[in-house]
């Protein structure tokens, strides 16, 4: 099978400071792929750059080559607001629009075109259930969100990121903001979307990596030192920068 994504001598400039440097690597999909290292070390920014964020900030530049289903993400034939649809971005802190739980979720099945009532009804309730809020939300699906917990409106976000049919996930700190009683579930809820969707993710937790991740990726100083299978990263990496850190010795 093909990569979805495929990264050949990336580098990117935000004014003149250069934060990544020379990265090539591929994400295979329907696998969970996480990128690991220390803060401030470019990971945000890969991300980011696999789904055109980094385009809203003037002073971005890039070079290098990012093909998503073997074509060029960059191509102006590729409108960031639908790259963006394919390639949907959970955030650290969760952002819901000020809806009700049930149009927070619907507004992405409306962005597809789609407008019959008992679809979106349907579409809406299937993404609820997938990020296990149903039960939690069934009979609240037309009041204000702001009643849940910060764990439940990340998964809302998420069913409102599924909702709009994308073939990748991409998470940016997903767990940051949740407690030890809440980070569990979410762990639960990718390895489930998995099934149907490419999922990406960074985060400063090795563990959490380790865990849930099917391929891990050590960025360090802006520098891919290495990615591959995440047994084989957390035990047997190749590089020493990266066996200090994935054992706590460095960052």
């Amino acid at each position: 099978m093909a990569p979805i994504i495929e990264v050949q001598n990336l580098n990117v400039w935000f004014g003149k400071s250069r934060i990544l440097k020379n990265l090539s690597f591929d994400i295979e999909p329907k696998q969970v792929t996480a990128f690991i290292g220390p803060s401030n070390c470019g990971k945000t920014t890969v991300i980011r750059s696999l789904n055109r964020l980094n385009d809203l900030q003037a002073d971005y530049r890039h070079t290098g080559e990012i093909l998503f289903n073997g074509k060029e993400l960059y191509s102006n034939k590729n409108r960031a607001s639908e790259i963006a649809r394919k390639i949907s971005m959970v955030f650290e802190k969760p952002i819901l629009f000020k809806k009700s739980i049930y149009e927070n979720v619907a507004y992405s099945v409306r962005i597809r075109g789609r407008r019959q009532m008992s679809l979106i009804n349907n579409i809406v309730d299937e993404c609820l259930m997938k990020v296990q809020l149903w039960n939690d939300v069934k009979d609240k699906l037309h009041t204000d969100p702001n009643f849940l917990s910060i764990g439940q409106q990340q998964q809302l976000c998420i069913a409102r990121a599924l909702a709009a049919d994308p073939e990748i996930l991409i998470f940016d700190e997903p767990c940051a903001q949740l407690d030890a009683t809440e980070t569990p579930k979410f762990e639960s809820i990718l390895q489930s979307l998995k099934q149907q969707v490419t999922i990406i993710f960074v985060t400063n937790k090795r563990r959490q990596a380790a865990r849930v991740s099917d391929v891990a990726g050590f960025l360090y100083n802006g520098e891919l030192v290495e990615i591959g299978k995440t047994e084989q990263i957390f035990t047997t990496p190749t590089d020493t920068r990266t066996e200090n850190y994935v054992t706590g010795r460095l960052g």
